[in-house]
């Protein structure tokens, strides 16, 4: 038989600390691998304007117009032949379905009047040329 007095155990203290710095940690990372604007693979400079942006549409398709006269859509690069086929595929033939247009400020005027005629001639009723703020990048 025991006959000594059972010691008290003092009460267990979980430290936090090592499992705060892991949230931390989590959070940190997943707000840098988090994109939280829209960000544009084709980098171009964009013609300054005075006019406030419209609000953006969930589906929209933009065209975009390199310096060069590339064209691109979606970010994806398209022959001149292949413009119309790519914007049909995209938009399914709906008519009320927002394109935007991003042309270089360098592009050619006849480019991006050749983009302009090519929706116009697919019966496209919202058009937008994307443009920065006055004074902004």
């Amino acid at each position: 038989m025991n006959l000594r007095p059972r010691q008290k155990r003092s009460d267990l203290i979980v430290d936090l600390t090592p499992m705060i710095d892991v949230v931390f940690l989590m959070l940190i990372f997943f707000m840098v691998s988090t994109s939280f604007t829209a960000n544009n693979s084709i980098k171009l400079d964009l013609p300054q304007s005075k006019a406030q942006a419209a609000n953006k549409e969930e589906k929209q398709v933009v065209i975009s117009i390199k310096a060069d006269g590339q064209l691109y859509v979606q970010d994806e690069r398209v022959k001149d032949a292949d413009l119309r086929r790519r914007i049909l595929n995209i938009t399914k033939g709906d008519p009320n379905m927002r394109v935007v247009i991003r042309a270089d400020a360098d592009a050619r005027h006849k480019r991006l009047v050749y983009a302009l005629d090519t929706i116009r001639e697919l019966g496209m009723g919202k058009v937008g040329i994307a443009t920065v703020p006055l004074g902004g990048k």
